[in-house]
């Protein structure tokens, strides 16, 4: 279940937006998914929902408006993130001016009242695929030793013999005692990352969270790996990597 809260100050427009989560969970939003159970919470204040927050910690989605009495929206979500809470942020608001700044707290999107339902309900899914990837998985590594690996932090697998090599966005290497096609399978487990890796060569699968560039023979990712794309692989990698940076866009 998604745990969904809304913060604004105006009651009509927390009834609107309860009513379009409502809508969008009972259609699957524009993934066209089965129906998304999901439970709303509405706040008429930053500081209501920050108390909420202190108690439980458990809401996965927040939409958040900016231009609030006492505690503002904007820093509301400075202190969520000060806190290193993960919770996925939507500003809805009438004012413009603070979205490089609500870019800058890595919210899923920032928009302007009033709302458009194809634009909130595709903030809606991103704000669902975030928090796949902040999903773990539990690697088993040479040793005995096994390490919990969120999903986000995998930079690409690399397939060695009859081990996998797994690469983390900070540059640091896990060797797992699985195989890479078991590895796959492991993060395929799951239907809404299945759009978010890619096979660009037989020895390799990325996340293409952590692609940076695109060239004719090779993969740049952003912990400055070099991937070979194999070939056969440019032209599928690019169009999967185009429609994944929509869904990703801001």
């Amino acid at each position: 279940m998604l745990h969904l809260a809304i913060c604004d100050d105006d009651k009509r427009f927390l009834d609107y937006l309860s009513g379009e989560i409502e809508s969008w969970a009972v259609q699957g939003g524009h993934s066209g998914a089965d129906g998304e159970t999901c439970s709303v919470e509405r706040y008429p204040c930053a500081d209501a929902f920050l108390f909420a927050w202190e108690e439980r910690k458990d809401t996965d989605i927040l939409l958040l408006d900016i231009e609030m009495p006492g505690t503002d929206g904007m820093a509301l979500a400075k202190k969520l993130r000060q806190m290193g809470d993960y919770v996925s942020i939507i500003f809805v608001t009438g004012n413009p001016d603070f979205a490089l700044e609500g870019y800058d707290l890595e919210a899923v999107s920032y928009i302007v009242k009033p709302v458009k339902r194809q634009r909130l309900w595709a903030a809606l899914d991103r704000a669902r695929e975030r928090i796949a990837h902040r999903a773990a998985i539990i690697v088993a590594l040479f040793g005995g030793e096994v390490e919990k690996v969120y999903l986000s932090d995998i930079c690409c697998l690399e397939g060695d013999g009859h081990d996998c090599i797994l690469w983390k966005r900070d540059g640091e290497k896990l060797i797992c005692r699985s195989g890479i096609r078991q590895m796959e399978q492991k993060l395929m487990e799951d239907m809404s990352l299945r759009d978010s890796f890619f096979k660009p060569h037989r020895s390799y699968c990325v996340n293409l969270e952590h692609v940076e560039r695109i060239g004719k023979k090779e993969i740049r990712m952003d912990n400055r790996m070099t991937i070979p794309i194999a070939r056969g692989k440019w032209e599928e990698l690019n169009r999967v990597y185009m429609a994944y940076f929509r869904r990703q866009s801001f």
